[in-house]
């Protein structure tokens, strides 16, 4: 009975094994291809706040290590320690990154606050996965030491995943306190009858390894001692009857690895496929014959592969996986050039620095930049960077102390130190089992296009609706023409249009195109989708960790709360200034800036542009076209009006707005000069382009009679939401004439989310004014490139 039964099984092995790394191939395939991740992180201009001020920050996401071509649209709450959502913010993704802020409540009694930004699209994922960045909320009240009297906690991590009998095993561990900081301890591993089996020792932040020989049916206790010299006990993970032993390490760009099997093992443990797999891409894959063999050793040349996290797994002959380990890749890829120095210091009293900043290399790069105060905005025990979020964090399961630190030097103790942290946290994005069984994420969330216009029609029979589109008209309180587009209809009554880009609220004015009687539109009701995204709940195992908010020392906190309870006392703590005794005398407005008031809005407003008014310019009668008008009148900008138009800055295509509705350059052509009122000229780069505009843009007006009340009368109306409204951080001019001569105590004295280099612009200059009492400038820089290489540099002028 027993043979009859043997050899399908040896048959279904063998066929099992020759497509083994076929399968695996296939499933990551179809992972990539339908179910691709993405990652944000995070930067704020400093690590600590007091009640009632800003937190300005910027939200770089990628996917698969390269800018993300997913999502265009990134949500951000803030969100207390109970998992209550504060504020949230809706903002456009533009080369990679998006930037906003949060106002802190100034009756915020919590030790802080946490940052959480997504997409849509992350929503269809495990929400675990959503990172929640700690922000430190400071009180004058000094906080309570919550380490005090705390009990420690020590966790064991077998290599490759468990004890297996008789088989030998480096066991890792981590001890930390209830706050989740690192505590080193020493103690020894003993077996039920109390013999000694190891000695256990903390090496590094809390973390070692000590080797075990473990048996079946032995029980083992680790005793050891904490930092408050009393003595603990821990109980070791059961030891398996059956298995393997996954052993690996990462030596002179090979990683090198060992399977082990016990010495009488069943069919199923006599033949295995090691995968190795990184961003969903399987990048080694091999099949192990092990019939007469117990132990066999391979290297996986690691060289050539991407910098970060590589998973291995190790599955038996029935694809069940057996062992699984991971190990970080630093081929020094990951990282392009910045150049950042002060080609002018002055830290006296209101005093102006010039800080330059050079990048290498011709790829298109987006950059923030924030400056602060070094003696009250001190470096954190605890840092993330860019870096260590997107290589390192992001991608292991558990709670990883200072992952920046494993980024600061190549020394060979901080690889092996790193290596530590590889044995004490698990793969968190990829899990082969839930694949393997094709449980597969429900996709409920698509990947927003920016913002859109949807909603559904009832009332009306699909013949009714057949072939029909509705005629909308967009109109913000700074465009009173509006912008007209359509919106086809599906049969069933759905209608979307997406790619618009627009901030705060608008009306949208519809209805049936043909329909000039309304009599479709007024027999039918329309349902509008609000596109509100929902934050999502943040699991309770989330939850139940978010107690770690750094404090300064001593000094740095009280010299913080003197120079907030001035800035308090001054008006200033949300960033604006109150003027004291200052009579402002008003002054007749210009053209120009009637016309900026009267005809544009969001990104398109303001003084940050050259401005030409039609009206009063003689030269403007003469020309015949808009790009005739424009021939030399901007230094850089090429223009083409004969066969093909163009305009180009930088060698980069220039974005062209008609009444701030993107258009092509042929509607531009079409327009009489004598239609034309204003004509707005943004050097590159222009964020209220799709793309980003590293060719700036021309935004083109055209005359109004103030509000039409006949465009919009009879029409269906409804309000639409965009993106948060944006706020300019807040920057003093100490050199303007007559300065007002007002105390100025900031922390943050620039911040910047957007500075964009491209192939011919590879330097910027940023003037920094300083505040009152500021000794010491620490100046943070962190981007993206668009090869989805990151940069960071960080330098403390003093």
């Amino acid at each position: 009975m027993k043979k009859k039964v043997a050899f399908p099984l040896v048959l279904l092995l063998f066929c099992l094994s020759a497509s083994a790394q076929q399968y695996f191939d296939s499933l990551l395939t179809v992972s990539a291809a339908k179910y691709p991740l993405e990652k944000i992180y995070i930067q704020t201009d400093r690590s600590t706040y007091f009640p009632g001020e800003t937190i300005w920050f910027k939200a770089y996401i990628i996917s698969a290590n390269n800018p993300a071509v997913i999502s265009k649209t990134v949500y951000a709450d803030l969100v207390n320690q109970k998992g209550e959502v504060l504020q949230t913010k809706t903002m456009p993704v533009l080369q990679g990154g998006a930037a906003s802020f949060f106002d802190i409540p100034a009756t915020e009694l919590a030790p802080g606050l946490f940052i959480r930004a997504y997409s849509s699209w992350m929503l269809n994922f495990d929400h675990s996965l959503i990172d929640l960045k700690p922000v430190t909320i400071l009180h004058r009240k000094p906080a309570i030491n919550t380490r005090l009297n705390q009990p420690y906690s020590l966790s064991f991590f077998p290599e490759g995943g468990d004890l297996v009998d008789h088989l030998p095993c480096r066991v890792a561990f981590k001890a930390c306190d209830r706050s989740g900081l690192p505590v080193n301890v020493n103690g020894f591993v003993v077996n039920s009858k109390g013999i000694k089996q190891s000695n256990l020792s903390s090496i590094h932040d809390g973390m070692g390894y000590f080797e075990l020989l473990p048996e079946a049916r032995e029980k083992y206790v680790a005793t050891w001692t904490g930092p408050d010299k009393k003595e603990y006990q821990a109980n070791l993970p059961a030891v398996r009857a059956k298995g393997i032993n996954l052993h690996m390490d990462y030596i002179n760009g090979q990683i090198r690895y060992s399977v082990t099997r016990q010495d009488s093992a069943e069919e199923a443990f006599l033949s295995f496929t090691v995968v190795a797999q990184m961003n969903q891409q399987v990048v080694y894959s091999a099949k192990i014959n092990m019939h007469k063999k117990s132990k066999i050793v391979a290297p996986i040349l690691a060289d050539s592969l991407p910098d970060g996290v590589v998973q291995v797994t190790v599955f038996n002959a029935l694809q069940v996986p057996v062992a699984e380990r991971i190990a970080f890749v630093n081929n020094n890829n990951y990282n392009f050039n910045t150049d950042l120095h002060a080609v002018e210091k002055n830290l006296t009293r209101h005093g102006r620095s010039v800080l330059q900043i050079d990048v290498g290399g011709k790829m298109i790069s987006n950059l923030s930049v924030t400056v602060t105060d070094a003696d009250l905005d001190k470096d954190p025990a605890n840092r993330e960077n860019i870096f260590s979020y997107f290589l390192l964090s992001s991608d292991c399961k558990g709670s990883i102390y200072n992952p920046s630190y494993y980024f600061s030097s190549d020394e060979d103790s901080v690889k092996r130190q790193l290596d530590l942290v590889m044995m004490t946290n698990g793969w968190r994005r990829l899990r082969w089992e839930a694949m393997i069984a094709g449980k597969w994420p429900e996709l409920i969330y698509k990947p927003d296009n920016y913002l859109s216009v949807k909603g559904k029609i009832y009332g009306l029979n699909k013949n009714l609706l057949k072939n029909r589109s509705l005629n909308a008209l967009m109109r913000t309180s700074g465009n009173k023409s509006g912008v007209f587009f359509s919106i086809p209809v599906e049969e069933d009554g759905k209608f979307k249009a997406d790619g618009l880009y627009f901030f705060d609220t608008l009306k949208l004015y519809y209805q049936f195109n043909n329909d000039k009687d309304k009599l479709l539109t007024s027999g039918a009701s329309f349902s509008f989708d609000p596109g509100i995204v929902r934050s999502p709940a943040t699991p309770d195992s989330v939850l139940s960790s978010l107690s770690f908010f750094p404090q300064p020392d001593s000094g740095t906190m009280v010299k913080s709360i003197r120079y907030n309870n001035l800035n308090e006392a001054l008006g200033q703590s949300k960033g604006t200034k109150t003027l004291q005794n200052v009579t402002v005398m008003s002054k007749q407005k210009t053209v120009k800036e009637k016309l900026d008031e009267e005809y544009t809005s969001g990104l398109f407003k303001g003084s940050n542009s050259r401005v030409f008014t039609i009206e009063d310019d003689p030269f403007a009668q003469a020309a015949g076209t808009v790009l005739d008008y424009l021939q030399g009148k901007v230094a850089g900008m090429q223009i083409s009006s004969n066969g093909q138009p163009s305009i180009t800055r930088r060698g980069h295509n220039t974005d062209v707005f008609l009444d701030e509705s993107h258009v092509d350059l042929a509607t531009i052509q079409s327009i009489n000069m004598r239609d034309v009122t204003m004509i707005k000229i943004f050097d590159p780069p222009f964020f209220g382009s799709l793309g980003g505009g590293t060719g700036g843009a021309v935004a083109v007006y055209t005359r109004r009679g103030g509000s039409n009340p006949a465009l919009v009368r009879g029409l269906n109306e409804t309000t639409i939401y965009g993106y948060s409204t944006i706020r300019q951080f807040y920057v003093p001019d100490y050199e303007m004439a007559n300065p007002p001569d007002l105390p100025d105590y900031r922390s943050t004295l620039y911040w910047n989310p957007f500075l964009i280099f491209d192939a011919d612009s590879r330097r910027m200059t940023i003037p920094v004014f300083n505040s009152n009492n500021c000794k010491r400038m620490r100046v943070v820089i962190e981007g993206i490139n668009e090869a989805g290489q990151f940069t960071r540099e960080e330098k403390i002028i003093e």
